[in-house]
């Protein structure tokens, strides 16, 4: 879906609401974004009532607002309110929706040459644990998930097919909706790592097809640090059944038996941080005020832009896909992209590096060093783009 692109009023109105927007040019909002006071907020004032009334007693006082979380996400992604499970982070998330699925020997789980390091190391564990195979599949001449090849795999033994929606060494979006329409033709189970594109993409998960979404608050949602979600659809939940219950997410119904929870709260565990949870919702609340189809064609704009201005001063711009997110990716031929990071931090310019090792199977097929990333968001402006620019062509001249 295209929207509007924010105007430069409204964006300075947003940078207004963050606090953190004129203390330095943030170009990491892959690694963490930067939060608006809303968010900062919500947590504040959750953790100064817990330490004047309590714990226990501030989560029973806010527990309205803490079931509300579960609609706003339900709304930001296109889901019911059921098929969200709050988590620490994302990787919890996806290793709960992963490891929940019944695999055995003989089953493959399939995926893709540009997917992240700690799933490719469960395909592993997997591997060992269950005797599945991994099947890695090839990409096409723009860098995406082949189709072709995923429709010709594809078949009754396969465990899973798991996918990076947004991978985390560039500007890449799978062909995510693409992809759910083979695995659901194919009755196969359908995992979406969208560590990075909820929040800066426009996202339906019904119009994706997949059947578990993986999600972290302190990437482009703009939330705190270990907040996250896993989306869970009602159609999967029968075939999944977790390793690790609690009695928060079953049921202890008679003496040795118990009953795992209807919905995708039994991936959900009794403790966890009530002002992060609170503040994960306030960050989904800020985005539905926008409009995620305007936060999508402004964070493409930029990106591109980026793109172009780095291509100008002699960067090598290594990001793949026919659309491209606001992940950009780049290398010198002078300069390590650790020297590059150092510099511009020097300068009060916030950026970020991506190992090889970051998702192997790409690196080596594509030769990959280190790589500068600097990634952008709706609150980034061309005059934040125009410092960068000249930052690193005083860094490498």
């Amino acid at each position: 879906m295209s929207g509007r692109e924010l105007s430069t009023t409204e964006v300075a109105a947003q940078r207004a609401m963050t606090p953190g927007a004129d203390n330095r040019a943030h170009f990491n909002h892959a690694g963490s974004s930067l939060p608006p006071e809303s968010v900062v907020d919500a947590q504040h004032r959750h953790i100064d009532l817990e330490a004047s009334i309590g714990g226990y007693e501030a989560a029973a006082q806010m527990a309205d607002e803490e079931e509300a979380v579960y609609q706003s996400i339900a709304t930001l992604i296109g889901a019911k309110p059921t098929e969200i499970a709050r988590a620490e982070h994302a990787t919890i998330a996806w290793f709960a929706g992963f490891w929940a699925l019944p695999m055995e020997a003989g089953q493959r789980i399939l995926t893709v040459e540009a997917e992240y390091a700690a799933n490719a190391v469960s395909f592993i564990r997997a591997k060992e644990r269950y005797g599945v195979s991994i099947e890695v599949l090839p990409s096409t001449p723009a860098g995406q998930v082949d189709l072709d090849a995923l429709d010709a795999t594809i078949g009754p033994d396969v465990a899973v097919m798991a996918m990076t929606h947004v991978p985390t060494n560039g500007g890449l979006i799978n062909p995510a909706a693409e992809v759910g329409r083979i695995t659901k033709a194919a009755g196969v189970p359908y995992l979406l790592d969208a560590c990075q594109s909820v929040g800066q993409l426009d996202i339906n998960v019904d119009e994706i097809g997949c059947d578990m979404l993986s999600v972290t608050g302190r990437k482009y949602l703009r939330g705190p640090r270990g907040s996250g979600f896993l989306y869970a659809s009602e159609d999967i939940l029968p075939r999944l059944n977790t390793d690790h219950p609690d009695h928060h997410s079953a049921h202890w119904v008679e003496a040795e038996r118990y009953e795992l929870l209807p919905n995708a709260r039994r991936f959900e565990y009794w403790e966890f941080n009530h002002a992060a949870w609170l503040g994960l919702g306030a960050a989904v609340d800020h985005a539905l005020s926008i409009g995620m189809d305007r936060i999508e064609t402004t964070v493409q704009a930029r990106a591109a832009e980026l793109r172009a201005r780095l291509d100008e001063i002699g960067f090598e711009v290594r990001d793949l896909g026919e659309n491209k997110s606001g992940i950009v990716t780049s290398s010198h031929p002078k300069m390590a992209a650790g020297e590059l990071k150092a510099a511009l931090t020097e300068r009060k310019i916030n950026s970020s590096v991506t190992d090889p090792d970051s998702t192997l199977w790409d690196a080596l097929r594509r030769d990959l060093p280190h790589l500068l990333r600097t990634s952008v968001h709706y609150t980034t402006t061309p005059e934040e783009i125009d410092q960068l620019i000249a930052a690193l062509t005083d860094i490498t001249t």
